[in-house]
């Protein structure tokens, strides 16, 4: 079996360790006293490929969301992100991560803010 589960570890490990982002990085849901600018991630999608042998492949797709007072430092970091998780081939824990790629990109103003989303698919396999 798969553990894709982790990717959220991977994730939040993958960003908090990359010295090009330097704020803070919260899964599911910020802190109510968090300060702009912060990322958010989640998990929104999994879907197994098998064959008679098992399973062989997850594509698992993550949402992460940055969240500004100021719209060029949001693009700023959603582009440091990017460049941190996209194209990747990479072994972590039990995961073996053999392609990311960005599959939507949007932004909105909301609450005051200024919001940046990225959706990755993450192909996963077991190492």
């Amino acid at each position: 079996m798969i553990n894709t589960l982790n990717i959220g570890k991977y994730i939040y490990s993958a960003l908090n360790d990359s010295e090009e982002i330097t704020c803070k990085v919260y899964p599911l849901i910020a802190d109510n006293d968090a300060k702009y600018p912060f990322i958010v991630y989640r998990r929104i999608n999994l879907v197994s490929n098998s064959s008679k042998d098992g399973i062989y492949e997850d594509n698992t797709i993550v949402e992460i969301v940055i969240v500004s007072d100021k719209y060029s430092v949001g693009v700023d970091i959603a582009t440091e992100v990017r460049n941190l998780l996209e194209k990747q081939s990479v072994i972590y824990d039990d995961l073996e991560i053999n392609d990311t790629t960005l599959s939507l990109a949007a932004e909105e103003y909301s609450n005051n803010a200024y919001v940046q989303r990225l959706q990755f698919t993450f192909k996963i396999n077991k190492h």
